[in-house]
């Protein structure tokens, strides 16, 4: 008798600790954790917008997801964070497409390119529009794209004045991917790519001449600190979306990857608020330091300059020019 009493105890036992095991009770759900990161800072726009993201999924969720975040170098650079999603060490990064999953599909390099967008409005329609199509291009790569952000206009911040394109000849400037070097090429400067949070200790050594982004990314990580010329060229527009490991998002109940689509579009929606101000709040910030902002004179001459780089990534392949051809389709 006793023994099989014991046997009916282990048997009871062996039923319920998978449950545990798994952070639940028998009637209880399963909970799903949403491990977030960005390499950008948290007090800039897209970290805030972030901060939100998690605060909204964990109030809607009622708990069913456990959301948390990272941000600048906590978890490695914008690469090591992309690949750790794409892997399922994260369940989502947030990450600009060209310099994150651009490693597998390059073509998403031309949501960074020079003059091809009209203004920041627009090119938010041109996120929103193109989210499934990035989707399907880095699903085969373990992701799932949602929540395009605009990163707005960017401008160039140098050590030595920069008041038209024969001053940048020959300038140490840092790019985050190909585009912005063969951008550099054009305009006549020597372009070199490095990660976001090494361009800090580039610039206060000497390592580069300068840099590019928008006065709000500038700002939030106090580049002025090592340079005082802000030359607005709205060059490029950069944007970052929001990259779920696929396995992850597809393995959630449809009611709950629902709250997280709407989370992500209410962050998305949040950011293009804040933004919009923050970028004229940092540009009379780093006036207020001392930094110099120069209004350029011949900026037909820098558009100029670049409008030969749209046919040399035409001529990449017909991957490129579909990509091509959608981007600037939207109106």
């Amino acid at each position: 008798m006793k023994k099989k009493s014991l046997l009916l105890i282990l048997l009871g036992a062996a039923l319920i600790m998978p449950m545990f095991a798994n952070g639940q009770s028998e009637g209880s759900e399963k909970t799903y954790k949403l491990r977030t990161s960005t390499n950008l800072a948290a007090t800039g726009t897209i970290g805030r917008s972030l901060t939100k993201f998690v605060e909204l999924v964990n109030e809607k969720s009622d708990g069913r997801i456990e959301a948390t975040a990272n941000f600048g170098s906590e978890l490695g650079n914008q690469s090591e964070q992309v690949e750790m999603c794409r892997t399922g060490s994260l369940e989502m990064v947030v990450a600009a497409p060209g310099t994150g999953p651009g490693t597998w599909v390059p073509e998403l390099m031309m949501f960074e390119f020079p003059y091809i967008f009209k203004d920041n409005a627009h090119y938010r329609r041109v996120l929103k529009g193109m989210e499934d199509e990035v989707s399907n291009l880095v699903k085969p790569y373990g992701m799932v794209a949602r929540a395009g952000m605009s990163q707005g206009s960017r401008d160039m911040l140098t050590k030595t004045p920069v008041t038209k394109i024969e001053d940048i000849k020959n300038m140490k400037m840092r790019g985050p991917n190909a585009v912005y070097i063969s951008m550099f090429d054009s305009l006549g400067a020597a372009g070199t790519t490095m990660d976001w949070n090494e361009i800090y200790t580039a610039l206060s050594t000497g390592v580069i001449d300068g840099m590019e982004a928008s006065p709000s990314m500038i700002n939030s990580m106090r580049f002025q600190d090592s340079a005082k010329n802000l030359t607005i060229t709205d060059h490029i527009i950069a944007c970052t979306y929001y990259f779920f490991n696929a396995d992850w998002y597809e393995s959630l109940p449809e009611d709950l990857r629902a709250i997280v689509d709407e989370a992500a579009d209410e962050a998305a929606a949040y950011q293009a608020e804040i933004d919009d101000q923050d970028q004229i709040d940092a540009l009379e910030a780093m006036k207020a330091e001392g930094v110099r902002v120069i209004e350029l004179q011949d900026k037909a001459k820098w558009v100029e300059a670049c409008k030969p780089m749209l046919d040399e990534y035409r001529a990449k392949g017909d991957n490129w020019n579909s990509f091509i051809d959608k981007l600037t389709s939207i109106e």
